[in-house]
């Protein structure tokens, strides 16, 4: 464009040089002179059109490059993932601009995360059902600590003394807490250009991400964070009376821990074991406590007192669970707080696993979690041995 443009400011200054001479000598353009001028004209024409032209296929090569969508976007952000993985794993370096890399690695684009996140939230329920905070690095969450006593409202007189009551702030905080999930690929797919590596790598982590959080979401890890976890943060705790067997009652006791403002979207959490001595636990009518139930609102397939029933092996079953080890939860489950980070990062590993004709692929996250409203959870407990 910019030779274009100066090649037509030459023709134009070689036009006005034409009719400046023939001004000073007070005389019209000669034969020669006109024919030059007249060509002069005509190149100039020629190049306007062809500036013209450059200029609209500019403007529609840009259209080209901006998405029209955000899912134009995210098929972009696929195709580069899918080009990085490959070469990485092709023991290539990479180079392409749009991947760009952190601390751990190739920053994972932000269209392929939330994959990840969604596909995690439907392997686990728990995990659903929190309350997500995406940020990097730590969060404080203040809440108002009702322990030493909350608010109150009262009918009052004009001109009587109100008492002031006292509330105290208190708050959590969740680390950015690094952890990795390593994923395995053959070789062999990654030099098939039909397998779909992207998606994989999406199951994968998903499925890895889901086990490993689950874990964290229900045990914590005091090493990392004293109140990690349900195991460590729960503050309702209902014991059973007995330690080799509980009670229809007891169950009931568990529930009504919950008040009744949190009991919508509420479910019992638990271990298959657990559920199976549940199954076999009747009313006072001989009528099944649990029971199947396949309604839309219950993905779980299983209803307990009115509310779905999930199981997972990240709980104890009663009869394996410790003296005074909580071995069920119920409640609504967003008052579990959980921390993510706002991205995450994968670090190809070609020679570690080389034997064995694959690549691995670490995937570097930031996960943290704590209980952050008491009232909507409650726990169930074995008899702590020496209690009356």
């Amino acid at each position: 464009m910019d030779a274009l443009i100066e090649k037509r400011n030459n023709l134009l200054e070689k036009m006005e040089q034409l009719m400046n001479t023939a001004k000073k000598e007070v005389r019209v353009l000669n034969a020669e002179e006109t024919a030059e001028y007249e060509q002069c004209k005509a190149d100039l024409k020629a190049l306007d059109a062809q500036i013209q032209r450059d200029k609209e296929f500019r403007a529609i090569a840009l259209e080209d490059e901006e998405p029209d969508s955000d899912g134009e976007e995210d098929d972009k952000e696929i195709r580069a993932f899918d080009t990085m993985l490959r070469t990485l794993a092709g023991g290539k370096p990479e180079t392409r601009a749009n991947i760009t890399y952190g601390d751990n690695g190739a920053i994972i684009p932000t269209s392929i995360m939330p994959k990840i996140i969604d596909k995690v939230v439907n392997i686990s329920p728990l995990f659903a059902a929190a309350t997500k905070y995406s940020v990097k690095g730590d969060i404080t969450i203040p809440y108002v600590d009702t322990s030493d006593g909350d608010i109150t409202v009262a009918f009052a007189e004009e001109f009587s003394t109100l008492t002031a009551s006292k509330i105290k702030f208190s708050s959590i905080t969740l680390k950015g807490y690094l952890a990795a999930a390593l994923v395995l690929i053959s070789k062999q797919m990654i030099n098939n250009t039909n397998f779909n590596i992207v998606d994989y790598v999406i199951d994968y982590v998903a499925k890895k991400i889901a086990i490993f959080t689950e874990n964290y979401l229900i045990n914590g890890s005091v090493s990392k964070n004293a109140k990690s976890g349900l195991k460590n943060s729960v503050t309702q705790i209902v014991n059973t009376a007995s330690a080799t067997a509980f009670t229809a009652d007891e169950l009931i006791d568990v529930q009504d821990t919950i008040p009744d403002a949190y009991q919508n979207g509420a479910f019992w959490l638990m271990n298959p074991k657990t559920r199976s001595v549940i199954r076999k636990l009747q009313d006072g009518q001989g009528n099944y406590l649990l029971v199947p139930d396949f309604s839309n609102s219950n993905a779980s397939g299983w209803s307990l007192l009115g509310k779905p029933v999930y199981v997972t092996d990240n709980l104890p079953a009663f009869s394996e669970a410790s003296s005074g080890e909580n071995f069920l939860y119920y409640g609504d489950f967003s008052g579990l707080a959980v921390k993510t980070g706002e991205s995450a990062e994968i670090e190809v590993l070609n020679e570690l696993y080389s034997t064995q004709h694959a690549v691995g692929l670490n995937v570097w996250f930031e996960f943290d979690c704590t209980v952050e409203d008491n009232q909507k959870i409650a726990a169930f407990a074995k008899k702590k041995t020496g209690t009356s």
